[in-house]
């Protein structure tokens, strides 16, 4: 946790700094006025893609030599617990012992960025600093896995209950991630906040490349229950660091 504070910190550094600089604006502070923008993203709570996002931006406010745009985001995200273990009782097919459920999130979110080094035209990189906050959807959908019964000739694909499926050895691999995502799944509400860094790296012509990273806290009204509860705590707080890619476009208002 002292270590998350610390980062936090160092990340929220830059708007102390730059909040008290005075100054005229520089003329490439403006260039990009309008920004939109698709990407994957990466956290420690999930694999290697965690998820989607759509980003916008649009320059609202220039003053003491600050240039302030709106943030608006949507991001799609898994969340995983941090004790899941695999294991893979078949060759390509592996199941996630104890999990109950996945945990989707939906983050609409709105905020401020502050631009804190702009490009030099087309050429070169921006700075900017990140505040955005908004409520949190989650979507708490069951784990299916493929289980084979003494009694049954052919396994069946049922959501993991720890009170039923006990013997590890009937438990052939995971079911498809989309199972039950209609019939079973439950919506778990929850408010969120996120500071970061962005690096917006060389653009040619309209359009835009670029990196934002940071961190991440959710914060649910109940604790989703992603690893059964006899087996692991579930809380409803998460914490995560992100990468994400980002790729789009820039619009100029002159």
């Amino acid at each position: 946790m002292r270590k998350i504070l610390f980062t936090v910190a160092i990340l929220a550094f830059p708007f102390v700094v730059f909040s008290q600089r005075k100054g005229v604006a520089p003329k490439e502070a403006i260039e990009d006025s309008k920004i939109f923008a698709y990407g994957a993203t990466t956290n420690t709570n999930s694999g290697l893609l965690g998820g989607f996002v759509l980003r916008h931006s649009n320059l609202i406010n220039i003053r003491e030599g600050k240039t302030i745009h709106r943030y608006v985001a949507l991001e799609l995200v898994n969340i995983k617990h941090p004790k899941e273990n695999t294991l893979s009782p078949n060759i390509g097919n592996r199941v996630v012992l104890g999990k109950k459920n996945y945990l989707f999130v939906v983050r609409p979110e709105y905020g401020r960025e502050w631009f804190l080094f702009s490009k030099n035209n087309d050429e070169g990189i921006g700075l900017s600093a990140i505040l955005a906050a908004g409520p949190t959807i989650g979507i708490e959908k069951p784990y299916y896995i493929r289980y084979q019964s003494p009694n049954q000739d052919q396994p069946e694909t049922v959501p993991f209950n720890p009170d039923i499926h006990t013997n590890l050895n009937s438990i052939l691999g995971a079911g498809s991630i989309w199972q039950g995502f209609l019939k079973g799944a439950k919506v778990v509400p929850g408010v969120h906040a996120k500071t970061a860094l962005n690096l917006d790296m060389n653009t040619f012509g309209d359009s835009v490349t670029g990196f934002e990273f940071g961190f991440t806290f959710d914060y649910f009204l109940r604790s989703p229950e992603i690893i059964a509860n006899q087996l692991a705590e579930n809380k409803p707080f998460y914490a995560s660091a992100y990468v994400t890619l980002y790729f789009g476009n820039k619009r100029i208002n002159k």
